[in-house]
């Protein structure tokens, strides 16, 4: 018996509650913890209810408990993807203001995270490596699809270590080595799900960093233009920002609450782009989604008929364009597969 057809249909878009998916990233002593909590009381002055931290970290984050009043769930080891799921979920039964995940690196490091369930999988697959990944990655992608359905706020903290990488050096047949900045302890398939990922570097008191020449950080590092508004350029995270966030999530309209200012459509792959401004935001916010380097490269090439379309300004724009999309493409291709 053949199922019934299901109906698909298309309706007008409109502002309504959105998930919002907030990352900080940074080494010890950057803020990334009492970043949140500041965010997280921000979001609770406008949702109400607790705020619920997910610790993996052995209840560190209690040490702020006299700051900003919140609920500690120590997230004890193994950390399976699929874990940390299951563990958002049950906070959210309660309708908490935001739950704040700290750290999620663990899912991807920590004790039974995804790498060591890989090495645990090896010997249980007849020592075929890449059999072993089937299991991790299975439930890697049920944790990035079960957040990306969560509407309650979710704030998570990543460590952060400083990676070089060689490369031609100028002028010379020698290589350089080269510092490409703070990098998360997490795949890019997680911290580009994000909305808004910034990096708290050592002794930064809150305050993050929005822009940065190493191509490493700017990669990551991600302000959407429907959340730039509530950023102060060299301010720290704050609970003013974390209402405005709030309020954005909620559907409500920023100029009608005096934020800083409206949000402002983006093109990104939505509608027809006619010119090279639109061109370039779309493909910015192309760049921060991508987590393959050859999906990339594909996606540059089939859109040439597009931007053969587009009436570029005699300055630098495509060339600067052109170079990001390389650079992103470099990027990745020396990331770890797993």
């Amino acid at each position: 018996m053949n199922a019934p057809v299901r109906k698909f249909d298309a309706k007008p878009a409109a502002r309504q509650e959105e998930p919002l998916l907030l990352g900080m990233v940074g080494p010890p002593g950057g803020g990334k913890t009492l970043s949140s909590l500041r965010v997280a009381k921000g979001i609770q002055s406008e949702r109400g209810g607790p705020i619920i931290v997910l610790d993996t970290e052995g209840g560190r984050s209690r040490k702020y408990a006299d700051v900003i009043p919140f609920e500690c769930c120590e997230f004890s080891p193994p950390c399976r993807p699929e874990d940390f799921l299951t563990a958002i979920k049950q906070q959210v039964a309660r309708n908490p203001a935001t739950i704040i995940v700290d750290s999620m690196s663990d899912e991807h490091e920590g004790e039974g995270g995804y790498l060591e369930w890989h090495d645990e999988m090896i010997p249980l697959m007849g020592n075929n490596e890449w059999a072993a990944w089937a299991k991790p990655k299975a439930s890697r992608k049920k944790l990035i699809s079960g957040i990306l359905h969560i509407k309650t706020p979710l704030i998570f903290t990543f460590r952060a270590r400083e990676k070089t990488k060689q490369q031609p050096k100028p002028g010379s047949s020698k290589k350089e080595i080269v510092n490409i900045g703070w990098q998360p302890v997490a795949p890019l398939e997680i911290v580009h799900t994000l909305d808004l990922c910034c990096i708290l570097p050592p002794r930064a008191n809150g305050v993050p960093v929005w822009k940065s020449d190493k191509i490493g950080e700017d990669f990551i590092i991600k302000l959407p233009n429907y959340l730039a508004p509530f950023i102060k350029d060299g301010a720290a995270m704050s609970e003013e920002m974390g209402a405005a966030f709030a309020r954005w999530a909620r559907g409500d309209q920023p100029s009608a609450r005096g934020d800083a200012a409206a949000i402002e459509p983006t093109p990104a792959g939505v509608g027809e782009v006619t010119t090279a401004a639109d061109y370039v935001a779309k493909w910015k916010a192309i760049i921060q989604r991508a987590t393959n380097a050859k999906d990339l490269h594909e996606a540059w090439k089939a859109d040439k008929e597009t931007r053969n379309k587009i009436t570029w300004p005699d300055d630098d724009t495509f060339d600067n364009l052109r170079n990001d999309v390389t650079k992103a493409i470099g990027f990745m291709k020396k990331q770890p597969a797993e």
